[in-house]
C-alpha cells in the first residue's frame, strides 16, 4: 500500500510543526479607566506598604521578642530573614508575572504573605519565627515587585506622573511610620499583633484582586510551554547572589567582625556568583535577541528549542538613561536606609527617648517625604521633567544631611532646628522616590516594566544594606575611640552587645556615651553625604536634552498595539 505525496507532505509538515514550540506572549496589562483604575491602584498601594513596612516595622519589636521567646542573640535574624528572601525575590516574582500572568502571581504572593504572617503571629519559638519570617519575605517580594509593575502598566500615560507620586508617597510613609508603629505596638499590647496587622488587609486585598484586577490580566499563549522558557540558570544565580550579600552586609560587625573568614568568604562567594549571573545574562540575553520573535533556535539535526528568556535583560543597562538611573537608584539608598535606622537611635540612645517618643520626633521626615512624593507626581504629571527633580531631590538631601551632620552632640533635649533639617531631608527623599517612577517608566518597553522597577528597588534596598553596615561600622569604631578610656571593658563590651547595657551605667558614664554617640551619628551623616555627592554625578549621566514624553510614548504604543494586531490576523 503506497501513501499520496500529499500525506507524506502532510506528515512531514506535522512533525516540523510539532517540534517547534509555540511563541511565548509575555503578560502585560492595558490601561484601565473610571472607579475600576482607582479601587486597583488603591489596593495594589496597600500591598504595596504591607511589603515595605515589614522592612522597618519589626526593629522596635525586636526586644520585646526576645524577652517572650529568649534567644536574643538570634533576634537580628528576625530582620536579616525577611531582608535575604524578600531582596532575592524581587526580579524573579516580576519574571514569574510575566510568564504567568500578573493576576495569578500577584495572587500566590498576597498568600504567601497573609499565612505567613498568621504564622509569624503564632511562632512559639525565636527559631520558628525566623523561619516564617524568611517566608514572609518571598510574599513580600512579590507584592512588592508586581504592586510596582501593574500600577504603572494600568494607569493611562497621562496620569504616570500622578501614580508615581502616589507610590513613592506609600513607600516614604511605610518606611518611615515602621519604627513608630512597632514601638506603639509593643508599648500597648503584645509584638505579635506585629504580624496580626498584616491579616485583615490581606485578605480584603485577595478578595479585591480577584473580583476588580482586569479579566484580560496575564494572558499567556501558549501555557503548556512556559516552563520551557525559564531561565533556571539566572534565577538561581541571581538568589544565591542576594541571599549571600544580604547576609554578610547584615551580620558583619554584629554577629561576625569584618575580617571574619564567614564575611571574607560572604563577599567572595556574592561577587563571583554576581560576576556569573551578568555573564549568563548578557549571553542568553544576546541568543534571546538573534533567536528572533519566536525566541527559539536550531539545535539536534533541526529540531526547534526555546531559549531561556533572561530573567534581567540586559539591553535595559546598556541604555543610558536607565543604566544610570540604576546606578542612581543604587547610591539614593545608602542615606534614605541609613536615616530611616538610626535617626530613631539618635534619639532614644543620645537624647534619652522612648521608642514611641523617637517615633513622633520623626514626624517632620515622615510628613515631608511624603509631602515630597505627592509634589513630584504632580509636577511630572503633564510634561517629562523627572530627571529635574530627581537631581533636585538629590541636592536637597545633599543639603539636609549636611546640616544633620552638624547637631549638638550632647545629651539632652533635641533642639527645634533639627526638626527643620529633616524636613529638608524628608523632601529630598520624597521627590526622589516618584521621580525615578517617571524616568524609568518612559524608557523601558511595556514588556520589560515588571523587571525595571523590581530591579531598581532590588540596588535601591542593596544599596541601603551597604549603607546601614558601612554606618554600623563607623559608629562601632566611633563608641570603641571615645570611650574605651571612659568605661570598664565590662561596661564597655557590653554596650558594644546591646545598647540596653546603658540602664547599669553612672551618670557620668551614660553622659559620656551620648556624647560619643552624637559624634558617631554626625559621623555617619558625612560619611552619607558622600555617597549622596556621588549619586548626584552619576544622575548627570541619566540627563538627555529632549527626554521621552507621554504623548510620544502613548503614540508608541498605540503602534506597537496595532502593529500586534495585524500580525495577529
Amino acid at each position: 500500500m503506497s501513501s499520496s505525496p500529499n500525506s507524506t507532505a502532510d506528515a512531514g509538515q506535522l512533525r516540523d510543526s510539532s517540534c517547534e514550540p509555540e511563541t511565548l506572549e509575555l503578560a502585560k496589562l492595558t490601561p484601565i479607566f473610571g472607579w475600576r483604575l482607582w479601587v486597583t491602584i488603591a489596593c495594589l498601594c496597600s500591598g504595596l506598604f504591607l511589603s515595605s513596612l515589614e522592612t522597618t516595622i519589626i526593629a522596635t519589636a525586636l526586644v520585646s521578642i526576645s524577652s517572650s521567646l529568649g534567644g536574643y542573640d538570634k533576634s537580628n535574624w528576625v530582620v536579616t530573614s525577611y531582608l535575604v528572601t524578600y531582596t532575592g525575590f524581587l526580579v524573579i516574582f516580576a519574571r514569574l508575572s510575566d510568564m504567568f500572568g500578573r493576576k495569578g502571581t500577584l495572587c500566590v504572593s498576597i498568600v504567601i504573605f497573609t499565612v505567613s504572617s498568621l504564622a509569624c503571629g503564632l511562632a512559639p519559638t525565636m527559631d520558628l519565627l525566623i523561619i516564617f519570617r524568611a517566608f514572609q519575605g518571598i510574599g513580600g517580594a512579590g507584592l512588592y515587585s508586581l504592586a510596582m509593575a501593574v500600577i504603572v502598566e494600568v494607569t493611562p500615560l497621562r496620569f504616570i506622573g500622578l501614580s508615581s507620586g502616589l507610590i513613592g508617597c506609600v513607600f516614604a510613609l511605610s518606611s518611615l511610620l515602621g519604627p513608630i508603629l512597632g514601638g506603639i505596638i509593643t508599648s500597648h499590647t503584645t509584638w505579635r499583633w506585629v504580624f496580626y496587622l498584616n491579616i485583615p488587609p490581606g485578605v480584603a486585598i485577595l478578595v479585591l484582586v480577584l473580583t476588580v484586577f482586569p479579566a484580560n490580566a496575564g494572558t499567556l499563549s501558549p501555557k503548556r510551554q512556559i516552563l520551557m522558557y525559564m531561565d533556571y540558570p539566572g534565577t538561581v544565580l541571581s538568589l544565591v547572589g542576594a541571599v549571600m550579600l544580604t547576609f554578610v552586609l547584615e551580620q558583619g560587625g554584629l554577629v561576625y567582625s569584618w575580617d571574619s573568614p564567614q564575611v571574607v568568604v560572604g563577599f567572595v562567594v556574592s561577587g563571583v556568583v554576581f560576576l556569573a549571573f551578568v555573564a549568563w545574562e548578557w549571553f542568553i540575553s544576546k541568543s534571546s535577541s538573534s533567536g528572533g520573535g519566536g525566541r527559539s533556535s536550531s539545535s539536534n539535526g533541526g529540531k526547534k528549542r526555546p531559549n531561556m528568556l533572561p530573567l534581567f535583560p540586559m539591553h535595559l543597562v546598556t541604555r543610558r538613561v536607565l543604566g544610570f538611573a540604576l546606578l542612581t537608584a543604587f547610591l539614593a539608598g545608602f542615606p534614605f536606609m541609613t536615616t530611616i535606622v538610626f535617626l530613631p537611635q539618635r534619639f532614644q540612645l543620645q537624647n534619652g527617648l522612648s521608642a514611641v517618643d523617637a517615633g513622633i520626633r520623626m514626624l517632620a521626615l515622615l510628613t515631608l517625604s511624603a509631602t515630597g512624593a505627592g509634589l513630584g507626581g504632580i509636577m511630572t504629571a503633564r510634561r517629562n521633567i523627572g530627571w529635574y527633580i530627581l537631581a533636585s531631590s538629590l541636592s536637597l538631601q545633599l543639603v539636609g544631611l549636611g546640616l544633620m551632620s552638624t547637631l549638638p552632640t550632647a545629651a539632652g533635649e533635641v533642639r527645634a532646628e533639627q526638626y527643620g533639617y529633616q524636613a529638608i531631608l524628608g523632601l529630598g527623599f520624597g521627590l526622589g522616590l516618584s521621580s525615578l517612577v517617571v524616568l524609568a517608566r518612559l524608557e523601558v518597553e511595556a514588556e520589560d516594566v515588571g523587571v525595571a522597577f523590581s530591579a531598581i528597588t532590588q540596588v535601591r534596598v542593596f544599596g541601603g544594606l551597604i549603607g546601614i553596615a558601612v554606618s554600623q561600622a563607623l559608629l562601632r569604631a566611633r563608641l570603641l575611640g571615645d570611650l574605651v578610656a571612659v568605661l570598664p571593658a565590662d561596661k564597655l563590651a557590653a554596650l558594644l552587645r546591646s545598647p540596653t547595657a546603658l540602664s547599669g551605667f553612672t551618670p557620668t558614664e551614660a553622659a559620656a556615651t551620648a556624647h560619643a554617640y552624637g559624634e558617631g551619628f554626625n559621623l555617619q551623616n558625612q560619611v552619607m553625604l558622600g555617597f549622596g555627592a556621588m549619586g548626584l554625578l552619576v544622575c548627570l549621566g541619566a540627563w538627555k536634552r529632549k527626554p521621552v514624553e507621554f504623548a510620544e510614548m502613548e503614540a508608541r504604543l498605540g503602534r506597537a498595539e496595532g502593529e500586534g494586531r495585524r500580525r495577529g490576523a
